[in-house]
């Protein structure tokens, strides 16, 4: 794909940068939107500040607890920068635990946080998905559609291609429901929306791509996590989006 941008004698790793450009993007306009949601700037800026450093230091402890064997000739290197230290589900489950406490210590209502917080998790999609095809990871299935990119000495559908440009269709889906009133957006249901398309979203993906892990019954792995949070996204959405009794 097309892992490095030559900048006269600066070899930039586009993957690498691509990340750190939507991280700072995406706490930008979660900023920025926030009064959309009932939010100030300086609250939802603080609490993704906090946010991200305690899902930073949740992937390293997450890591070290994992993989032990790898820090006992260096105790030291738990505080290397290395990224590829990190646990991303640790992070995340860090990062969520993080959030809610800080909402619940803020007294502001966790669906409006979710609600809040959905322009980061777009944008970040947006990012992975496109840092993705910079480093060939996500590739698709043999194809001759006349799109098709040559990997691996075949003809592919360019599936990290597609989950980016989808995701930013997404990223719009949130902008336009972000600016409706809020009394035609129940609180929480930007958040599920969100969840709802990203899952379908990936569930087009994961059919089309040639790297998924297959497990021995046939079922992508990719499948069995993403089609049971699309139902969940769907319930919760179906369930805020019901009219209330007042409202009939």
């Amino acid at each position: 794909m097309f892992p490095v941008l030559p900048l006269g004698p600066l070899q930039l790793p586009v993957p690498q940068l691509t990340l750190v450009v939507s991280l700072a993007l995406a706490y930008w306009l979660a900023e920025r939107w926030s009064t959309r949601f009932g939010l100030s700037r300086n609250k939802v800026g603080d609490g993704l500040f906090w946010g991200l450093l305690a899902g930073l230091v949740g992937a390293r402890l997450f890591y070290v607890f994992r993989y032990p064997e790898a820090f006992r000739a260096s105790p030291l290197s738990v505080f290397s920068p290395n990224p590829g230290l990190l646990d991303p589900i640790g992070g995340l489950a860090a990062a969520g635990v993080f959030m809610v406490w800080w909402a619940q210590r803020h007294q502001i209502p966790l669906a409006r946080l979710a609600d809040a917080l959905t322009p980061f998790f777009a944008v970040l999609q947006a990012g992975y998905a496109f840092s993705a095809a910079a480093r060939g990871d996500y590739f698709g299935m043999p194809t001759r559609l006349p799109w098709a990119v040559t990997f691996l000495g075949e003809a592919r559908h360019p599936t990290a291609l597609y989950w980016f440009g989808l995701s930013l269709l997404v990223l719009y889906w949130v902008k336009r429901q972000s600016e409706l009133p809020p009394s035609v957006r129940p609180a929480g249901v930007v958040f599920w929306s969100f969840v709802a398309w990203s899952a379908g979203v990936y569930v087009f993906i994961e059919g089309l791509r040639g790297d998924s892990l297959v497990l021995e019954n046939g079922l992508r792995l990719g499948h069995v996590v993403a089609l049971p949070i699309l139902a969940l996204a769907l319930w919760q959405w179906g369930k805020l989006r019901k009219p209330r009794p007042a409202d009939r």
